[in-house]
């Protein structure tokens, strides 16, 4: 039978513990132009940060799940990429506190 445990004088743990700062999430609620939606929501799924994109039926047309390393980040990068798609019409930004 093997051993399962390793000598605890040779397991050394860290001095300071690696500290992980967790990525920052948003859903952008989406209003596109209705002939032009298919075209919005593969746009969207070409940006760097986008995580998930559903087509959605009610107020918005589309909803899109997006992460980044800080809400700066997703303000000034992901959303303005967002932004600037020309199908979109408007955008409604929830961030996940």
């Amino acid at each position: 039978m093997e051993t399962v445990f390793a000598d605890q004088a040779t397991i050394s743990a860290p001095s300071e513990p690696a500290f992980l700062k967790p990525k920052r999430s948003a859903f952008i609620f989406i209003t596109a132009d209705s002939e032009l939606s298919n075209i919005a929501l593969e746009d969207l799924r070409k940006i760097g940060g986008v995580e998930e994109v559903y087509r959605s039926r009610g107020a918005y047309d589309i909803v899109a799940k997006v992460n980044g390393d800080s809400l700066e980040y997703i303000r000034e990068y992901v959303l303005k990429q967002i932004r600037d798609i020309s199908s979109i019409k408007s955008t409604l930004t929830l961030t996940v506190v």
